[in-house]
């Protein structure tokens, strides 16, 4: 058998390294960050405890790691959006990113638990502070260029607003997710930024 070129290995370190990300990205959803162990994540991926630690230094650097991982498609997805403006409107950008946020709850269970267990103990872990603002940072630019792309004056702020407004959605809907009116909730914030013409932009 002739030896693996760099490019196999390259491949196979970037595999298994997804691997456990994505072990330890379902672990800390389900069990929270504190109640899983190294050893819990090694086991779940299928590696040895002592490789794990080739790939990262310490568990508070894979945690740092799986919330980068876990916002990547939506935070690529936005930057793809932003990216076609020129050929998209405002208003359709506007509405792709607000359903795709919506159909994320709907299907991702495991990312807003993570999201919200993260949110409720985060100064307890200040690197990861630093990255959740990272990537609310991230999304938030993401949302002000389309705000200023609909000629709202305030667009920073309106976009901090409808932040905290989808917030507040995520977690009602995981507090009661049979009973929350989802759909409903979706098409009222699209008709006040979108449809509504008696929406004033200020």
């Amino acid at each position: 058998m002739s030896p693996r070129t760099k490019i196999q290995l390259e491949s196979i370190k970037e595999a298994r390294k997804e691997q456990i990300l994505e072990a330890a990205f379902q672990l800390f959803s389900i069990k929270g960050y504190h109640h899983t162990s190294i050893n819990d994540i090694a086991v779940k991926a299928k590696l040895s405890k002592g490789l794990l630690y080739n790939y990262f230094k310490s568990k508070e650097d894979l945690l740092n790691k799986v919330v980068l991982f876990a916002f990547k498609d939506t935070t690529e997805m936005g930057a793809s959006l932003l990216e076609s403006i020129e050929n998209l409107s405002p208003e359709k950008i506007f509405k792709i990113l607000i359903k795709s946020y919506f159909s994320m709850l709907q299907e991702q269970e495991e990312l807003m638990k993570l999201t919200l267990s993260l949110a409720v103990q985060i100064s307890a872990i200040p690197s990861v502070h630093d990255t959740m603002m990272q990537v609310y940072h991230i999304l938030l630019g993401q949302i002000e260029v389309v705000f200023k792309g609909l000629n709202y004056k305030e667009y920073q702020k309106e976009a901090i607003l409808l932040g905290a407004i989808m917030d507040g959605i995520g977690i009602q809907y995981m507090l009661d997710p049979e009973n929350f009116p989802l759909e409903e909730m979706k098409e009222m914030i699209i008709n006040k930024y979108i449809d509504n013409e008696n929406y004033t932009k200020k």
